[in-house]
């Protein structure tokens, strides 16, 4: 475990530092899609696709990370420095999600506690790390009971919001380590006129 971290610590970080900065991003999207009366300012899809837009760039940003590592650890493997662990990815993003884990599980205990305080204060912190789902939790709501509940009051929200992050480092170590490009589009360069033709091993 100490080498897990010495090796991949500092990527973990950076997943998370990549969260921070785009639910800064997320929830000033959805604030610019909410009049100052706390209300849409058309139909609450806007505010949904806003955050669904917010969520996929994330999840993009994820991905380059996850398969740059697996890229990398591909080399270490094939020489032998390195055995190869096809589920690292999922791991990875466990860790970074560590403060998102702990907001969920002291939400899930405020509401069996029923303590309202401690469900807004839980909430509100939740939100601020992660503010690209801010408009999706408040814009959608449930039937529950009779009544519409927005998906940020109910506590298994906030343990189903970090596994898409989970599965897209996944799937992204994965395919890193396999050389599969799933975004070749964006990385590679157009050929130059007189570019010399490259040779397929």
């Amino acid at each position: 475990m100490k080498k897990f971290f010495h090796d991949y610590s500092y990527n973990i970080v950076k997943m998370f530092v990549n969260q921070f900065a785009i639910s800064i991003f997320g929830v000033s999207l959805t604030f610019a899609t909410t009049s100052a009366h706390g209300e849409s300012t058309g139909f609450d899809t806007l505010t949904v696709v806003v955050s669904l837009l917010s969520v996929l760039f994330y999840l993009f940003l994820i991905y380059t990370l996850a398969w740059e590592i697996g890229a990398k650890d591909k080399i270490s493997v094939d020489v032998g420095k390195k055995p190869y662990r096809p589920h690292l990815g999922i791991l990875l993003s466990l860790f970074a999600n560590i403060p998102n884990l702990i907001a969920a599980i002291f939400y899930l205990v405020a509401t069996l506690a029923g303590s309202e305080d401690m469900m807004f204060i839980v909430r509100l912190v939740a939100t601020l790390i992660q503010g690209m789902y801010f408009g999706l939790i408040t814009a959608v709501s449930l039937p529950i009971g009779g009544a519409y509940v927005q998906l940020n009051a109910l506590w298994p929200t906030f343990f189903i919001m970090v596994i898409p992050a989970m599965l897209t480092s996944w799937l992204a170590y994965y395919l890193g380590h396999k050389n599969i490009r799933l975004f070749a589009f964006i990385s590679d360069k157009p050929k130059q006129e007189g570019d010399a033709p490259k040779i397929k091993k």
